[in-house]
Formats: C-alpha cells, sequence, structure tokens
C-alpha cells in the first residue's frame, strides 16, 4: 500500500514551512462532480452514494440481480437504463465478466453501448476517477453513516487518487463537537492494515491528544507500511515517539519508502545533517540506519537547552548591547566609533544583535558587518533553526523558560520563527500552561509577551490571560495576539481583530485585515482600497457590519498560525551572457548564497524551480523542453520531457503539476496523467496553479483568468483583468486563497492585485516586473528585468528588501 499525501506535509510542517491554509469543504457537490455521478446514472445523493461504496466494498454480486438489470439495459424508459447502469457501476468488478457478454451482444447496440461503459467507469481508469468524484461528494453531503462507510471500502479503493480522497473526505467528516467519530477510533484496531493506517493518519490530524496514545500504538504494528504511515503522521505534530521507528524501518522498507524516509530525516536535522553511505545493497542500508540512530540519540534536548542557556546574555547585558547598536548610526563619527570599538569589547554575546542590524537597510549596517568581521575569531556561529526543531520534538525540561528567554538574541526572523513554533510546542504538559509562559504575559518586553502568549493560544491553555494582551500597549503585541487566538478557533476575538483595523499602524492594520479574510474564505466584505484613517474606518465599518449579520453562524477556517517561512529566496535566471548559462539560487535572510545550480551546458533557460524535501530542485528548463529533478549539484534525478515548459509544482499528494505554454498537465508518480487542460490552438497561458481545493486557475497573455473543475473539464468562473495583453510570456502570477490574483504587468509597470470579479484591489508601481508572489506579511516578492532586480514590496509599494545578488534576468521569485 502506497504512502498519502500525508507523507510530503510531514516535512513542510517540520521545516516551518509557510503554507496558504487549507480552504474549508465546499458544502455543496461540485457540478464536475455531480456531472461525473450523472453520467453512470448515479446522483449526488448521500444515501444513494452510501449505497454505491456498500456494494463496491462488499467485492460480489448476486448473478440473478445483474442479470435483471443487464435486461434493464435495454428497457425503453431512459430513467431505468439510468438507474440499471448506477447499480451495475456500483456493484464493480463482480459484475465485469456478465457485462463484458453483454458488451458483444449484437441484437441491442444501444444496451451493448450502456455495458461497454459500464466497463470503463470499473475497469479503465475513469473508474477511479469516478469513485473520487463520488468521496468528494459525500464530504459535501455528510450524510449519516459516511466514515462507517468508507472505512469499510478503504481495502478495494481503486487508486492512490481516491485513498487521498477518502482521507481528505474523513478528516473533513469526522469530527463532532469536538469529537473523533467512534468508528474511526475503532478502525485503529481493525484486522485490516488499509484501515489501521489511514485512521492513524487521520486521527493524527482531527484526534488532538486525546488519541495520541492510541495511535502510538500502531508505531509497534506488526506491518512495516503500518508503522511507516503512522510515524510519518504523528512525526507531523513532533512527536519524538515516531523519528525511532522511522529510522528503524529504514533497513526493511522498500527503497521508494526508504527514500521518503532519508528525506525527512535530512530535512529535520538540516545545518545537523550527516553524511551517510548510498545504495541499496544491505550493509549500505544497515550503516545508514546505525548513523541515523547516533545522530537522533546525539540530538538529545537538554544538551540544547544548555546550548539556549550560554547563548542568553542576561538583561542589562542585552540592554548595554541595543545601547550601544544604537549608536552605530548616530551622526557623529566618534560616537560610531566608539560604539564599535565597545561592541569588539563586549566579544560574542554581541554577535546575534549586530547580526540583526547587519543585514538591514539603514545607516548601522555597514557599522555592523564591520564588527561581525572583527569578532568572527571569537563568535559564536548562529544557531542553526535545527536546535528549535528538536526542541518542538524532544521538549525536554525547561525548554520553553529557555527559549522564551533567548527570543530577543534571535539572530533573525527564521530562526524567530522557529523558536515561537517550538515554544507552542513546549507550551503546556497534561493540560497545564508552562509557568515560565505565564510569567512571560507581563514581561517588559513586547517580544517575550507576544511570544508567550502566541504559544499559550496554540496550546488552548489560559485563554483569558492571553486575551488581556489584545489591550498591550505595543500594537505589534496586540496583532500576534489577535492573529494567534483567531487562528486556534477563538470567534470570541474576532471583533477584537476587527477593531485593530483603526487601532494599529496602516501597515499592521493591512496584516489584520489579511487575516480575517483568510478566517473567512468566503462572504468577505469588498476590499477597501487605501491605507488612510477615512479606508480603515471604511474597513473596520464594514466588517463590524458584517459580523453583526454572520457572526454567530461562521465557521472560522482553521490557520496554523505557527509556521514560518526559513526566509530562503529562490531564484530562477533566464541566461547570465557572463556564465553561458542560466541558473537556480537560494539566498538567506541577508542576502548570502545557500547553493546554485548553473553553469554551462547545465541549465538551458530555467524558468521555473520549486525546492523539494531531501535537497533537491524541481527544475523547468523552456529551452530544452524538458522539467528535471536535480540535487543540490546539478546531478538529474528525474527527467520529464515538456514542450515549452513555463512552471512545474510537486503537490501534497506525490503528483507533479505541469503548466507549459499550450497546456496543463498532472502526472501521477508513475508518469500516468491524471489531468491534461489543452490549448494547443492558442498557445497563451502565461501561469497557471492546481489550488488546495483541487480546482485550476491559469492567466493567458491577454490577461483573463479563468478557474476550473478539478478534472479540467468544466469553466467554473472567468474575468477579464485591465492588463491589455502587457504581461510577459514568461511570467510568473499569483493566486491567493481568496480568489484573488497578483500580476506583474510588464508592459505597464506596475505590480496589480484583482479581485474575483477582475476589479482593481492594490496596485505598485515598479519598472518591468516578471514575476510576484504574496508573503504571508502582506508584502509582495517581485523580480524585475529592467534594471534587473529582485525585491521585496509593502504594502505602500515601498522597497522594505532588496537582494544584494546581481542577476541578469531573473524570472520566477519564491520564498520558503
Amino acid at each position: 500500500m502506497r504512502l498519502t499525501r500525508l507523507a510530503p506535509v510531514v516535512l513542510a510542517v517540520l521545516l516551518g514551512v509557510a503554507g496558504r491554509p487549507a480552504l474549508a469543504v465546499d458544502p455543496l457537490v461540485s457540478p464536475a462532480d455531480e456531472q461525473a455521478l450523472k453520467a453512470v446514472g448515479l446522483k449526488a445523493d448521500g444515501t444513494a452514494l452510501l449505497e454505491f461504496f456498500r456494494k463496491r466494498a462488499a467485492g460480489k454480486a448476486d448473478k440473478e440481480q445483474v442479470a435483471t438489470l443487464l435486461k434493464a439495459l435495454a428497457e425503453k424508459d431512459a430513467v431505468l437504463r439510468d438507474k440499471a447502469m448506477g447499480e451495475l457501476v456500483s456493484i464493480g468488478h463482480p459484475a465485469v465478466p456478465a457485462l463484458r457478454q453483454a458488451a458483444n451482444e449484437l441484437e441491442n447496440a444501444e444496451a451493448a453501448a450502456l455495458a461497454r461503459k459500464c466497463l470503463q467507469h470499473i475497469e479503465a481508469g475513469s473508474g477511479g476517477a469516478l469513485c473520487a468524484a463520488a468521496v468528494r461528494a459525500l464530504a459535501g453531503l455528510k450524510p449519516a453513516g459516511t466514515v462507517e462507510v468508507l472505512i469499510a471500502y478503504l481495502p478495494t479503493a481503486e487508486d492512490d487518487q481516491v485513498l487521498d480522497e477518502v482521507a481528505s473526505t474523513l478528516i473533513a467528516v469526522a469530527v463532532k463537537e469536538g469529537k473523533a467519530d467512534a468508528a474511526l477510533v475503532k478502525a485503529l484496531t481493525d484486522e485490516v492494515p488499509a484501515r489501521r493506517a489511514v485512521a492513524a493518519e487521520v486521527l493524527a490530524q482531527i484526534g488532538g491528544d486525546e488519541q495520541r496514545p492510541a495511535i502510538r500504538k500502531l508505531l509497534k504494528d506488526p506491518k512495516p507500511t503500518v508503522r511507516l504511515r503512522t510515524a510519518l503522521a504523528l512525526a507531523q505534530y513532533q512527536d519524538a515517539e515516531a523519528v525511532p521507528v522511522l529510522i528503524g524501518l529504514l533497513s526493511e522498507a522498500p527503497p521508494h519508502q526508504a527514500r521518503q524516509i532519508e528525506e525527512f530525516l535530512m530535512g529535520l536535522a538540516g545545518e545537523w545533517s550527516i553524511a551517510v553511505p548510498q545504495g541499496n545493497d544491505a550493509v549500505a542500508r544497515k550503516l545508514r540506519r546505525e548513523l541515523w540512530v547516533a545522530w537522533w540519540n546525539a540530538a538529545d534536548g537538554s544538551a540544547i537547552v544548555d546550548e539556549l542557556k550560554k547563548r542568553t546574555p542576561s538583561d542589562a547585558d542585552r540592554e548595554k548591547i541595543v545601547g550601544l547598536i544604537a549608536k552605530l548610526g548616530d551622526k557623529d563619527a566618534t560616537v560610531r566609533e566608539k560604539a564599535v570599538s565597545d561592541l569588539v569589547a563586549v566579544g560574542a554575546d554581541a554577535a546575534p544583535f549586530l547580526r540583526q542590524v547587519a543585514g538591514e537597510r539603514d545607516a548601522r549596517a555597514d557599522a555592523a558587518q564591520k564588527c561581525l568581521a572583527l569578532l568572527d575569531a571569537e563568535a559564536s556561529p548562529p544557531l542553526p533553526s535545527v536546535a528549535a526543531r528538536l526542541l518542538a520534538m524532544r521538549r525536554p525540561a525547561g525548554a520553553a523558560e529557555a527559549i522564551l528567554a533567548y527570543l530577543p538574541s534571535a539572530e533573525d526572523d527564521v530562526i524567530a520563527g522557529e523558536l515561537r513554533t517550538a515554544l507552542a510546542a513546549v507550551a503546556s504538559k497534561d493540560g497545564k500552561a508552562d509557568p515560565a509562559l505565564v510569567k512571560g504575559l507581563t514581561d517588559k518586553l513586547p517580544l517575550r509577551r507576544a511570544a508567550a502568549a502566541e504559544a499559550l493560544a496554540f496550546a488552548g491553555v489560559e485563554r483569558e490571560a492571553v486575551r488581556k494582551l489584545l489591550k498591550d500597549e505595543d500594537p505589534s503585541v496586540k496583532l500576534r495576539v489577535a492573529i494567534a487566538l483567531t487562528s486556534s478557533q477563538d470567534k470570541e476575538t474576532v471583533p477584537a481583530l476587527i477593531a485593530l483595523l483603526t487601532e494599529l499602524p496602516p501597515n499592521m492594520a493591512g496584516q489584520a485585515e489579511d487575516h480575517l479574510r483568510l478566517l473567512v474564505v468566503d462572504g468577505a466584505p469588498p476590499v477597501t482600497e487605501g491605507e488612510d484613517a477615512p479606508a480603515r474606518k471604511k474597513a473596520r465599518d464594514a466588517w463590524e457590519k458584517w459580523w453583526k449579520s454572520n457572526g454567530d453562524k461562521l465557521v472560522l477556517a482553521k490557520i496554523d498560525g505557527r509556521q514560518q517561512l526559513l526566509g530562503y529566496t529562490v531564484v530562477t535566471e533566464l541566461f547570465d551572457p557572463t556564465k553561458r548559462s542560466g541558473r537556480v539560487v537560494e539566498l538567506d535572510r541577508r542576502g548570502k548564497v545557500r547553493w546554485e545550480i548553473g553553469g554551462f551546458n547545465v541549465l538551458q533557460g530555467p524558468v521555473a524551480a520549486q525546492v523539494l524535501p531531501g535537497d533537491r530542485v524541481l527544475i523547468c528548463e523552456y529551452n530544452m523542453n524538458r522539467i528535471t529533478e536535480r540535487d543540490l549539484k546539478g546531478k538529474v534525478i528525474w527527467e520529464k520531457q515538456f514542450n515549452q515548459p513555463k512552471s512545474a509544482r510537486r503537490l501534497a499528494n506525490g503528483h507533479t503539476f505541469l503548466v507549459g505554454q499550450s497546456q496543463i498537465l498532472e502526472i501521477d508518480k508513475t508518469g500516468k496523467e491524471v489531468l491534461n487542460i489543452n490549448r494547443m490552438n492558442f498557445g497563451d497561458i502565461v501561469s497557471a496553479a492546481r489550488l488546495r481545493n483541487g480546482e485550476v486557475v491559469y492567466v493567458t497573455q491577454q490577461g483573463r483568468v479563468t478557474r476550473m473543475d478539478k478534472d479540467g473539464k468544466k469553466e467554473l468562473k472567468s474575468f477579464q483583468t485591465n492588463t491589455n495583453g502587457g504581461l510577459y510570456y514568461l511570467g510568473h502570477i499569483d493566486v491567493l486563497p481568496n480568489d484573488h490574483v497578483v500580476v506583474p504587468v510588464y508592459s505597464f509597470n506596475k505590480v496589480t492585485e484583482y479581485d474575483g470579479n477582475g476589479k482593481e484591489v492594490w496596485t505598485a508601481a515598479i519598472q518591468m516586473p516578471v514575476s510576484a508572489k504574496r508573503l504571508p506579511n502582506g508584502n509582495t516578492l517581485v523580480s524585475t528585468f529592467n534594471p534587473p532586480k529582485v525585491v521585496e514590496l509593502d504594502r505602500a509599494g515601498k522597497v522594505v528588501w532588496e537582494s544584494k545578488e546581481q542577476f541578469r534576468q531573473p524570472i520566477q521569485v519564491d520564498r520558503r
């Protein structure tokens, strides 16, 4: 049995990669799924669909019943024919022999055609697509008994896509009044491995701490695949017991599963990763397992707590260092030089604070870099982010206190974000808040107050104490507390978040409104243009009016606000004449090159790249009509020929989504096509994306935005942007969760955000933009051709960050 979509997600969560929040399941059956069901005589009706899956799960058929249904295929009444066809398809494979015989019957051509249609939906690839449509329909209809029926059906699921849909639907329907469905809990001990494994995966997401002990029992399951899927699911939630199980499976898992385990371990280890022997022989596999065992034993949480304490200066020393750094920007050169001398005298304790400002765009940056150069011989290296990830998993005693004390010393937003994620993981034990965090709610530093409140909010403890900080004197604390509480389903805090639209400075107010729109997903008030006081008041009034009408029935989207970007910027450069090739580059927060793939005859016309787990990169080479997966040295691991590729994304279910100038494809792990949108007659695709709800959005050269159903068969929505053909043909457009698109309008020197009806809701002037990416903080990452540069724009269109690395033809930009 395969690994479901959870496996790739594990690494993303542990690395803290920020992603878009998953959209809530649509309460209605999509038109495309309804049509797919109707085509075989099935109704989008909960009772009928449950019966469909009961028959599929049974795996047997009554011969007389099948014979009666086959006769009904020749009925003159279309209703009777459709009903018979639906029942035959529901029976599935046991009806195939009789259907084959009927398909070859010459006396009644129409009945034979219907028999062949039944066979197609049972045996061919469309059989899996039909079952996937039926599963999705159940997710929307939610009839009583869905959980039990789908669990019974699991062992007979047609293919990987159907298994994925079953898991997703169970996640959507298996919780009532905050508790997991009893049938799903019971499946943890089912005799069929597929049921145990999927139950563990789903309950790891929806079951909470209450179900964790029962899930952990499957870490000792006799079936390796059950242990593997359970361990990966638990590891997603920083469960330390899962890691030794994964390591133990390295020597017995099939090669493709062993590779997934190693990708996970490499991602977890990060900067503290280890070199292991390659090869699939027994000795190499045993060595890899033993080396990872040694690594896990050495990565002890208590040692990391001690390291944090050693790196944390006293509050008095910290205040002294911060005061000296402020003087680095003084207009008086004598004051600046004295500050440099004093900071060097402080020694290694000053290094983290100097690194905080060395990459800024102000007068202190150069002096800070000078200090760091003088300190290099004795300064401690930056704290690696893996330290925070391991604290979240190992949860040693004293971790919360040590993290909170160290936070002001965090050298950049990346490690600060990782530490805040770890803080949430260690915030409570046995339902009680860590005393250090409760105390931290009144710390004199806003940074610590906000971090303590966030961690407690996500842990679901001390809510009343946390809510008091919604009135904190520091605006950043109020914003972060409101976001944390509402992200963790605290509806009572929504009015306070709305009030912040006028209480906060404009840039923060914009973040508050962006978060509101993520929470609401559908039906939010229209976007209010402008950041001035009247515009903010108008926005607040609109949201307050909306809340009065919708607050009682609102179901908040579940958002993991703990997820943080690593802060690495990935740039794909089309061509550099000096190097006679294109390249893919990743920059750290300070703009330093972390790695680069390129060189003569290595990459030819790269236009898009996606960093994958295990230090792999998926790259589109437009000039070579190919998409390759490479390691960081440029070695090709996998290759797919594809005409004029614009972009490629590895999806959570392991499929690869390919976008070309004339075609959009999705292929599974075996290379089989599961989606094909063909525009060969137009050749006008600029950019496209597969959304989390499965739908596809693409943008044409003429600026038309089209949304298609999950199968790419039916157009759901289309609107025209006011770009007048001004898009660069290799450009990259960002599709947002609220149905908006962020478009770089190359010919008109601007980046514009359009709402779902094509109305401009935000714009920023910038010369010849090629790629645009909206970041979680509300800023927009942009690449331009003339002059060639990569910049980050705030909501006012002001440059707040610019890459120091020089590019000649930057195309796609992304941040992870």
